[in-house]
């Protein structure tokens, strides 16, 4: 994950560096009810070439959550957090249930 998200504007460059972008994708899924893996490693890539950008997260739920509905609320979280805070509106995310705890 060594992607930064550029924008380019006429007064200068805007440069979003993956760890913040990783950080704000955390909070959209801890927002949601779930958590991003990290141990052994962090589950979580960005794929910021071409038209739209991508999301891979690999989250920890809760035991006894509805997976589907879980799941969706974590799309649907990181798809409103990054749209609004770094103007990202063709976003695929990709949500994979890693682990129960």
């Amino acid at each position: 994950m060594k992607e930064a998200l550029v924008f380019e504007e006429e007064a200068g460059r805007i440069v979003v560096p993956s760890q913040t972008l990783a950080t704000i994708v955390s909070t959209a899924v801890e927002r949601a009810g779930a958590r991003v893996r990290r141990y052994p490693r962090r589950s979580l890539a960005f794929d910021l070439s071409g038209e739209g950008t991508r999301v891979e997260v690999g989250i920890v739920v809760p035991a006894g959550a509805v997976l589907p509905e879980l799941t969706a609320r974590v799309q649907s979280s990181i798809h409103e957090t990054l749209a609004l805070m770094c103007e990202l509106d063709q976003l695929i995310v990709d949500v994979t249930v890693e682990e129960i705890a």
